[in-house]
């Protein structure tokens, strides 16, 4: 870091030492040779040398704690991932064995009942059967009684 300083401000010293030249605006682009309806444009910055030093100070001090700001960003990226993954992992763990103690549930259920499976009356919708209304039962006292032979 200190190096790309060093040498942004033997740059920026090289070329406040450089002759003026004049800029053109010419549309949206900008050229050092003048073209039809080209603006002149004073390209020099108008700050003080303290100005300049202020605004470079400033720039490094943001910087530094940008760099700050990320690394805490990534610690604080990694806890939460290792998090996440502890608890993937539990419940992870706790499915496995909500399953084995079903397994077991089912096993012990299986071996105290024995099940019985019935066979289900197959529906032929295409066959219709009609059949005769039962005998009323006849619950008088004389239908009571035996019969003697």
């Amino acid at each position: 870091m200190r190096h790309f300083s060093i040498s942004g401000i033997a740059l920026a010293m090289a070329c406040a030492q450089l002759p003026a030249q004049t800029l053109y605006r010419c549309g949206t682009e900008y050229r050092d040779t003048p073209c039809p309806s080209g603006l002149a444009v004073d390209f020099r910055d108008p700050r003080t040398a303290a100005q300049k030093s202020e605004a470079q100070s400033l720039t490094a001090k943001e910087g530094a704690l940008a760099q700050q700001m990320e690394k805490a960003r990534l610690h604080s990226e990694a806890v939460t991932a290792k998090h996440l993954q502890a608890q993937a992992q539990r419940e992870a763990a706790q499915e496995k064995k909500r399953a084995t103690d079903g397994k077991a549930a089912d096993r012990a259920r299986h071996t105290e009942e024995p099940v019985v499976l019935k066979a289900h009356k197959t529906q032929r919708p295409d066959v219709f059967t009609v059949r005769s209304a039962k005998p009323h039962k006849d619950t008088s006292p004389a239908a009571t009684t035996p019969k003697s032979p």
